[in-house]
Parts: C-alpha cells; sequence; structure tokens
C-alpha cells in the first residue's frame, strides 16, 4: 500500500512536470523527456502490487453447480486424496505434510473463499510444485475436480460461520445454501431452489433416536409456520428411505421428511454445522441465516419463530446467490 501511495505521488510529479515541460516555449525537450522519466517511474512503483496472478481458468466458470450432491461427493474425494497432507478438518497437520517442502495451506482459512473457483480448479488439475502439492489433471475427471472445488468453498464457508448462532444478522446475508434435491415418498423429486422468492425453508437435520419430542414440537406448531411462509424439510442424518414409516403415528408429521437425497444433503449442510441435530434457517433468496444446535430434544420453538418474523420483517432482500461458485 505505501508503494502504491509513493508511486502515485512521483507519477503525479511527472504529470505536473510535462504539463509545465508542454507549456514552455524553450528548452521543452529536456524538460518533458525528464518528466516522462519520473512518470514512468511512479507507474512502476505503483502497478506491480496492483497486478494479480491469473491461470488459464482463473475466470472459467464452474461446469458443476454448487449444491450439496456435489459438496458430498467432494467432501468423499478430499477423505481420499487430500486429508493425509490437508488433515481431515483442512487445517493443514495432516501427518503426510511434515515431509513437503512448506507446510500446507490451511484451507479453513479466509483465502480459499477469496481465490476464484478457477483457481482453485487450476491447483487441482496442475498441482504446485513448489509446495509439493501434486496433480490430479489425469488421476481425477473434470468433473471430480470441480466437486473438490464446491467442497473446498463449503469447508471455508463452513469454518467462516462456526459462529453463526440461532439469532440472524438483520440485512446481512452472506452464507449460501447449497441447492439440493430430495423426494418425499412416492412424490416427485424437488429441490431447494424451488422455494426461492417463495418461502422460508426450515432445513432439519435429525436423528429419530434423539429428536423425536423437538419433531413433535415443530408439528404442533405447523399451522403457525405455514402461515409465517415456512417449508419445514426434516431430513435424517442417516439415509432412510423408510424415514416417514420409522417416525410413526406420532408425531403427527404433516412437514416434509425427506425419503430420498437425505445423505448428501447431510453430509453437505454438517460442513457447515455438526452438532447431533441442527436446524438451518434459509431466507427467501437462498442464504442461511441462522444455525441452530442441539440435541434434538424438545427446546423453545418460539425463538425460532422469532427469528422468521424478523425475516418476513426484512425492507430490502439480498438478490439471490449465483448457482455456481466463483
Amino acid at each position: 500500500m505505501v508503494r502504491v501511495l509513493v508511486g502515485s505521488q512521483v507519477a503525479v510529479l511527472g504529470l505536473v512536470g510535462l504539463a509545465a515541460g508542454l507549456a514552455l516555449r524553450g528548452r521543452r525537450l529536456p524538460l518533458v523527456a525528464g518528466a516522462l522519466v519520473v512518470l514512468g517511474a511512479g507507474v512502476g512503483l505503483a502497478l506491480p502490487p496492483l497486478a494479480i496472478d491469473a491461470y488459464p481458468t482463473t475466470y472459467r466458470r464452474p461446469s458443476v453447480p454448487y449444491q450439496a450432491a456435489s459438496i458430498a461427493s467432494g467432501a468423499a474425494l478430499y477423505r481420499e486424496q487430500c486429508a493425509s497432507c490437508h488433515d481431515l478438518g483442512g487445517a493443514g497437520d495432516g501427518p503426510a505434510g511434515v515431509r513437503l517442502p512448506r507446510p500446507p495451506a490451511d484451507l479453513r482459512a479466509p483465502h480459499t473463499a477469496q481465490h476464484t473457483a478457477g483457481d482453485l480448479f487450476w491447483w487441482l488439475s496442475n498441482g504446485i510444485p513448489a509446495a509439493g502439492m501434486p496433480a490430479f489433471g489425469r488421476e481425477l475427471s473434470e468433473e471430480q475436480r470441480w466437486d473438490l472445488v464446491n467442497f473446498l468453498r463449503a469447508l471455508s464457508s463452513g469454518y467462516a460461520a462456526r459462529g453463526m448462532g440461532p439469532t440472524i444478522e438483520p440485512d446481512r446475508p452472506w452464507l449460501v445454501a447449497p441447492d439440493f434435491t430430495f423426494a418425499v415418498g412416492p412424490t416427485p423429486p424437488r429441490s431447494l431452489r424451488e422455494y426461492r422468492e417463495r418461502r422460508i425453508v426450515l432445513l432439519v437435520l435429525y436423528d429419530l433416536a434423539r429428536a423425536r419430542a423437538r419433531l413433535a414440537e415443530i408439528a404442533g406448531r405447523d399451522g403457525t409456520l405455514a402461515l409465517l411462509g415456512v417449508e419445514v424439510i426434516a431430513v435424517p442424518v442417516h439415509d432412510a428411505r423408510d424415514a416417514i414409516k420409522r417416525i410413526g403415528r406420532e408425531p403427527r408429521v404433516l412437514f416434509s421428511v425427506a425419503t430420498e437425497g437425505s445423505e448428501a444433503i447431510a453430509a453437505a449442510y454438517r460442513v457447515f454445522a455438526t452438532a447431533p441435530h441442527v436446524e438451518f434457517l434459509i431466507d427467501r433468496q437462498g442464504y442461511i441465516r441462522a444455525v441452530a444446535r442441539g440435541n434434538g430434544g424438545a427446546g423453545d420453538l418460539d425463538k425460532t419463530i422469532a427469528e422468521i418474523q424478523r425475516l418476513n420483517d426484512e425492507k430490502a432482500p439480498a438478490p439471490a446467490p449465483e448457482e455456481h461458485a466463483h
């Protein structure tokens, strides 16, 4: 920053000298030449720090959308290909990393999300020889590499969201909710994206052994939630095609219980929160606005309803996020 400031000031002096040289009638050439030298020096000082590294794929649009299925696939690939160096949690302290020329990057850090998706794709495809990172361009398909990119973006965002709690920050949406597809019994598949601009979504990741009381509490307020424009989607943390049957007659559930797609949804959204029972409040634009973590016991649903009302009261909703990571 100091270099940019000094360079810009030198460039201004050069411009002043150039203007003066052009205005004079006598000895114009030496003054103009000197001014051009000063101007060039100033520009040379100021511009290099503004330059950024770019690769052939830096601004390439990902061919795989930022969706739960892709993130879940990327998580599995990460465990197989990357965790030995970067650690399962992405902290960069995996056991194989000690043999590398320099420590592996902490993939949870903000810099991961600050790079473009195309940058990450390039490094995955071609490696980083100076750091000892291998290239995966031949070992993994293009789709698999984009899955890894989507997982890495989710990992970094999830680490940044570790402080997000059950209370929304008004008018400050930033955490994109990955799209997902699910089915309820024999009904046609539907996606989270279908609710944009229409409904707030309360996404509930539950373990039935722990969460029966909480599901009963939500079921008991189903009418209130519907009036507030809320769609409840309950997702068992283990893929269970008989999820509805396992709930049984009590509690009497009228909201959606995913019987297909739950495994990918749980794997992706647990990147953002890992408690036994998690509830995500997703606004109409597709952003996660609050995260409630617990054990699945009955809680105070009135607090959740109050946060939903605050979402309904927001005056200037943010534009919907892009479907692809950038």
